[in-house]
């Protein structure tokens, strides 16, 4: 009898195993591995200090952040929008529905896999902001890589463009973090816990690196 118990006893222990091991492959399919992976990667809550007023509710809090490199060096004042800002004249409709939608977020806070209302992660804002304008875009900064089309040099952004940079957690090539370029040399982008939605420089936003532009349409 022991031996029978000993042996029901292993299969179960190897059936839960297997059963782990589908979970993690499913959980790669459809461009999701690095999200996942990123989602698991640290599972300390984040220092105080990088707290905002809202608390997060994922372990992981900064992954997907804007780098160090590409943090405000200043305190921000309004969020980082210049008082004297405007939508250029010359955004397209689409263009000016997005850029409003994401005005009207500054100051909203952080939270990985956030797609608002009260909260948003950087590709959250960006696909957010574009569905006002009826664009579907994916939520994962490493398929709004290949979202619309290139632009090659800065001289050719518009406004409502994506800015890819590396970020806290990724690569040149495979960039973790994304803004939405609102004209006048500006992006608004989803920081990190202790910012939130904020405006920065461009030059500053790319700090760390460039990834990419796309224009979304």
């Amino acid at each position: 009898m022991k031996k029978l118990a000993f042996l029901i006893a292993v299969a179960i222990v190897g059936f839960a195993l297997a059963l782990l091991g589908l979970m993690i492959v499913a959980g790669s399919v459809g461009g999701t591995t690095d999200a996942t992976s990123c989602a698991l990667s640290n599972t300390q809550k984040p220092s105080a200090d990088d707290i905002t007023a809202t608390a997060t509710t994922t372990t992981n809090a900064d992954c997907g952040a804007s780098a160090t490199a590409t943090l405000p060096s200043s305190p921000l004042v309004d969020n980082g929008l210049p008082s004297d800002y405007m939508i250029p004249a010359d955004a397209a409709a689409p263009e000016t529905v997005a850029i409003t939608y994401a005005l009207a977020q500054l100051g909203k806070p952080y939270l990985w896999g956030g797609v608002g209302p009260d909260a948003f992660d950087c590709s959250g804002l960006t696909m957010m902001a574009w569905a006002q304008a009826g664009v579907t875009l994916l939520h994962y900064t490493g398929d709004q890589i290949n979202e619309g089309a290139p632009v090659s040099h800065y001289a050719d952004i518009s406004p409502g463009d994506l800015v890819l940079v590396p970020g806290s957690d990724g690569t040149v090539v495979n960039p973790g973090h994304v803004g939405l370029y609102i004209g006048d040399g500006l992006v608004e982008s989803a920081v990190d816990v202790r910012y939130g939605v904020v405006v920065q420089p461009y030059t500053q936003f790319i700090s760390g690196g460039l990834s990419a532009i796309r224009h979304v349409v």
